[in-house]
């Protein structure tokens, strides 16, 4: 009966063995203590708590991973599982959600919403094909420009020594467009550059100017935004194929309420940003008259053009433009 009763035990589901543990290694350029990375600890707790201790995250902030790019390859040798990448590192995996980051695309927060909802199961299952779970859009927000001499024009730009990121091919595109010879760098090289008088005009969201503390070299802010950076949560396959269904499902219920809610509160802090920036002494460009938004519009059909039928279809470009009414 005593042999019966420790077979019994030792083989038993749940009993006589520890359930195994798995930890999702999380990164991002968001730095410690910025609403980012609050939220990436209120749901590692609510997951941790759900699934009794088996599965959470191990998050590393402020680019201790490096950027994007060293992210991303890291994730495929599986130093990292898991990391909320900006169009640059989203691009990189699956190019023709850059269509997303065009220029002067979107007009509001309704068209973004309604883009990222329609098409997220397009995207999930090509991100799938190319080894990585679409877990959720993450804001990144509405990108403005920030230089030391004041843009209400787009000939404005030309005179400017402007940062563009190392590797990204939309934002290469852009200024080329507004007549600039942009200096690609990489995220983590930025405040030195503006140090050195590198260079003197970046692009971003006012909370990540004011986490960066870019705002310190610059004078001034364009109202215009440049573009809307889509963001994501990507987890690699490899990974996502070894949880439990019970903690895959887990995951996915609980990842994108969660971001959901982050993109709430951070477009709240993002016009509260835009407030921090100008009480810092940083002087707020109005938006610029009809003819003069006119040209920077023109830039975007410029880009949009340079690009259909290389890094997206025309198809997809037309379908994003019939979900906000757009004409091509």
């Amino acid at each position: 009966m005593l042999h019966v009763f420790l077979t019994h035990l030792l083989c038993h589901p749940g009993i006589g063995h520890a359930a195994k543990k798995y930890w999702i290694k999380f990164a991002t350029i968001a730095p410690e203590g910025s609403t980012w990375m609050k939220q990436m600890r209120t749901l590692d707790r609510t997951l941790r708590k759900k699934s009794n201790g088996d599965l959470g995250f191990r998050l590393y902030a402020g680019g201790v991973a490096g950027d994007e790019l060293d992210v991303l390859r890291k994730i495929r040798i599986g130093q990292i599982h898991c990391a909320a990448f900006s169009g640059v590192g989203l691009g990189q995996v699956l190019p023709m959600v850059r269509v997303l980051d065009l220029p002067f695309l979107f007009k509001n927060n309704q068209e973004i919403d309604l883009v990222h909802k329609s098409l997220k199961p397009f995207f999930s299952e090509n991100f799938r094909k190319n080894g990585f779970e679409l877990l959720a859009w993450a804001e990144v927000g509405n990108v403005h420009l920030y230089s030391k001499k004041p843009i209400r024009k787009v000939v404005d730009l030309s005179q400017l020594k402007v940062w563009t990121w190392s590797g990204d091919p939309i934002s290469k595109a852009t200024f080329s467009a507004m007549g600039t010879n942009p200096i690609p760098l990489a995220v983590t090289d930025v405040t030195t550059a503006l140090n050195t008088g590198m260079i003197d005009t970046v692009y971003g969201p006012a909370l990540g100017a004011l986490a960066l503390q870019w705002h310190v070299y610059l004078k001034y802010m364009t109202s215009l935004p440049l573009t809307h950076s889509t963001g994501a949560v990507l987890l690699s396959n490899r990974m996502f194929n070894t949880l439990p269904p019970h903690l895959s499902k887990l995951l996915i219920e609980e990842i994108e309420p969660s971001m959901a809610d982050l993109t709430t509160e951070l477009r709240v802090q993002s016009e509260e940003a835009v407030q921090l920036l100008e009480k810092s002494g940083m002087t707020i460009i109005p938006m610029p008259a009809e003819k003069d938004c006119e040209d920077f519009y023109k830039v975007h059909d410029q880009v949009a053009r340079e690009f259909t039928g290389k890094i997206y279809s025309q198809e997809l470009l037309e379908r994003v433009y019939g979900l906000i009414g757009r004409k091509p």
